[in-house]
């Protein structure tokens, strides 16, 4: 679950180097033996590997999983640089304020100058970051045999995601200068605010606007109706109610050869999701386990949660924020051209410090975020307890294969966990999952109700 209230002001600081959502987590409990569902006739048959007692790779997998990895890292720590540059020399350049003289040349209305100004500042931005972009997501994802989307339709899938950017830019742009300009004092409680409803409608609305545009989704049940069947009992055991026509398979193989499995959207726009590369090469045991974690989110309302925690986390950087932009504004207005905070111009200097503030809030973002993984992990364990019938081995072999899959770094740097990792290190969660079993303890559940028998 990545459901990020930062995602409004990363808007803002361009978002330039999104990793893919890799839902590495999900596990579950053993139970009274659950008939295996055998798949339909023409479905691949995938060989249940052996029980994994830690996350461990061959040699060979496991110099390829740290030399990606160690790119990965490379390239968070190096995009924050490169935006930092990028927004100072832009601020020194003054382009903001050549930007802003044109928006004014163009019209006296100040929201047909932010029509002008924020597509035009945001556009030279990611054009500016397309050669990052490129060899981030394409040149290193192909160079591991992650991505198997050719040079046309990851170019399609850019253009589309500017289009995008550059709407939300815009109207958040809009929002956040008349805001600036109604209280110049308390803009920043204001616009945290305001952006609150923003986020939940963006939430809701991803599902039937945002994904379809980047990938196609059928029904599951056409084509694996026994998993669906599953599926549903995992998401009873839940109380959780998403109608069969929801339960849907993505074509990420088209693009990707990394798994995941998720539950998206708020509310009538919520659906399962499975991606066919899961289904691919993962047995129907480990892909319940896989959607127990996800269904997890929903249950123990951590979207919720999270968002609320982190809302608060964001409320204080973005006061922190706001003393050091007006000091800077004050500061360096004279040689710069920018006439105050409510100056479109102040755009490069608001995104540097917003790239900044959202850059060492990062930890604590992510240690909520692990806490809640791990729970996640814990309730998979427990709502397949009795659907699948050694779920603590189905959620170490999900696990395992996850992490060969996507060439998970098997040995993190306890720093680059706390800075980076929104999930725990896999070798961690399989040594969990291997023993978690409060059932053969005679223990209670935590958070599922064990079936009457």
């Amino acid at each position: 679950m990545r459901i990020r209230r930062l995602a409004v002001f990363l808007l803002l600081s361009t978002a330039c180097f999104q990793a893919p959502a890799r839902g590495v987590g999900v596990l579950q409990a053993e139970q009274a033996p659950a008939q295996q569902q055998r798949p339909p006739a023409g479905t691949p048959k995938v060989q249940a590997p052996t029980v994994p007692k830690a996350y461990e790779l061959p040699p060979q997998k496991k110099a390829e999983a740290i030399a990606y990895s160690h790119i990965q890292y490379e390239l968070y720590f190096s995009g924050v640089v490169l935006l930092l540059l990028m927004y100072f020399l832009l601020w020194r350049a003054r382009l903001g304020v050549l930007f802003r003289n044109l928006a004014r040349r163009t019209s006296s209305r100040y929201f047909v100058q932010c029509l002008v100004f924020a597509p035009l500042f945001f556009l030279t931005v990611r054009l500016l970051l397309l050669p990052f972009d490129y060899y981030a997501d394409f040149v290193i994802e192909h160079r591991f045999g992650l991505m198997t989307q050719g040079f046309g339709s990851w170019m399609a899938d850019w253009g589309k995601g500017l289009i995008l950017f550059l709407v939300a830019s815009t109207l958040t742009v809009a929002i956040f200068y008349w805001i600036v300009r109604q209280s110049p004092r308390r803009w920043w409680l204001y616009f945290w605010a305001v952006t609150i409803p923003i986020t939940l409608f963006v939430i809701f609305i991803g599902p039937f606007v945002v994904e379809p545009l980047f990938y196609r989704f059928t029904p599951l049940d056409a084509t694996r109706p026994a998993l669906v069947a599953r599926i549903e009992m995992v998401l009873q055991r839940a109380d959780l109610t998403v109608p069969r026509r929801r339960i849907m398979e993505m074509n990420a193989s088209a693009k990707t050869n990394t798994l995941n499995a998720y539950v998206s959207g708020l509310g009538a726009s919520k659906r399962v999701v499975v991606w066919d590369t899961t289904l691919k090469k993962m047995t129907d045991d480990e892909t319940l386990l896989v959607l127990g974690h996800e269904t997890g989110h929903y249950v123990l309302h951590h979207i919720m949660k999270e968002f609320v925690l982190i809302e608060l986390v964001v409320l204080v950087f973005i006061a922190l924020g706001f003393f050091a932009v007006r000091k800077l504004i004050k500061h360096y207005s004279g040689w710069t051209g920018i006439e105050g905070e409510d100056d479109l111009a102040s755009l490069p200097v608001m995104l540097l410090v917003l790239t900044l503030m959202t850059f060492f809030s990062s930890p604590l973002v992510n240690a909520i975020s692990r806490h809640y993984e791990h729970q996640a992990d814990q309730f998979a364990l427990e709502v397949t307890y009795g659907v699948v019938p050694n779920p603590n081995a189905a959620e170490a072999r999900a696990f395992q294969t996850l992490g060969e899959q996507d060439l998970a770094d098997p040995d993190p740097n306890p720093f680059i966990v706390v800075w980076l990792y929104s999930h725990p290190p896999l070798d961690r969660r399989i040594r969990f999952a291997l023993n978690y079993k409060p059932w053969a303890e005679g223990k209670p559940l935590r958070f599922i109700h064990p079936p009457k028998s």
